[in-house]
């Protein structure tokens, strides 16, 4: 039977699949409802994969014994423990342990080159991942939108209420954002705005959603929305200098990610000038390819490498 590669992205909603020929010729690529390991546990995980890998592998003909290179690159993947746990998963499905990589989605993108290499993700969360000239991996932040998320949609939304809320009371003025919010979230008093906060505090999408005003408003000139911008560039920059402290080296790339740093021109500009002001020869660049073209190229370089 065929070799092959394999690239996986699972998010907690949707997963990808992508497989490519010994030559990387595109064999297929498909889409399944797709999980969150350390939320949706590991019975769900491992039918979620199976339904999302298994009946792909069918309709190419092809099989898990016969995989040249495998990279999982998936949502709630937290820990060492997560990382057993997903392999176990496809190991029982038939793929060989020396052909399987499994690593955090955000991670991927370490990849992407052989130097010294940091990743910074804002969107809904945050979170910062780092890869030396060893290969050693180095994480902070992104483990709970309560105490972590610095920086993110959710960190962005939060303080977009806060500053709203500041306005209401007399303690402060939004003149941009204060009318951008009461128009988008007909919230127009600190009652309304406490019993919002009370029901959707744990959905964080729905807090992160405010993001989009703070950068409208920023847009049109709001001092306060620009220093929402000022507060998160800080903590994304605060990700990337403690990481690249774990790392000790000097000259890495630096990759932008998520869609708070990709579609977001003042937070990223904010954020780029103080990675080039803090950070000695560092290359900086939002990545070209997916995820899922991130981990199918992972898994193309890891088999060239044992």
């Amino acid at each position: 039977m065929t070799g092959y590669y394999a690239g996986l992205d699972v998010g907690g909603t949707n997963g990808r699949l992508k497989v490519c020929g010994p030559t990387g010729n595109v064999l297929g690529e498909f889409t399944a409802p797709g999980c969150s390991l350390n939320t949706d546990g590991a019975e769900k995980s491992r039918l979620r994969y199976r339904e999302l890998v298994m009946p792909a592998l069918k309709e190419l003909k092809l099989s898990p014994g016969c995989c040249l290179g495998i990279c999982v690159a998936a949502s709630g993947i937290d820990s060492p423990f997560h990382e057993q746990e997903c392999r176990s998963f496809f190991e029982e499905m038939g793929f060989l342990p020396d052909k399987l990589m499994v690593m955090n989605d955000c991670e991927v993108f370490l990849y992407l080159t052989e130097l010294p290499a940091l990743v910074i993700v804002s969107g809904t969360g945050s979170v910062c991942f780092g890869r030396d000239q060893n290969g050693s991996i180095y994480r902070t932040g992104g483990f709970n939108h309560i105490i972590s998320d610095e920086g993110s949609g959710f960190d962005l939304g939060l303080k977009v209420l806060k500053a709203v809320a500041n306005d209401l009371s007399g303690r402060g003025k939004s003149p941009i954002l204060t009318p951008l919010f009461i128009k988008s979230a007909g919230l127009d008093t600190l009652g309304k705005i406490d019993d919002y906060i009370n029901a959707n505090l744990m959905e964080k999408s729905q807090i992160a959603r405010f993001s989009l005003l703070a950068y409208q408003a920023a847009a049109s000139g709001d001092e306060t929305a620009m220093g929402i911008h000022r507060e998160c560039a800080d903590a994304l920059w605060g990700l990337i200098r403690d990481t690249a402290a774990k790392m000790k080296t000097d000259g890495l790339n630096l990759w932008l990610w998520g869609s708070l740093l990709v579609k977001n021109d003042i937070l990223r500009g904010m954020v780029e000038e103080k990675a080039r002001n803090g950070l000695h020869q560092v290359r900086i660049a939002i990545p070209r390819i997916t995820a899922l073209d991130a981990a199918l190229q992972a898994a193309e370089k890891s088999s060239l490498t044992r």
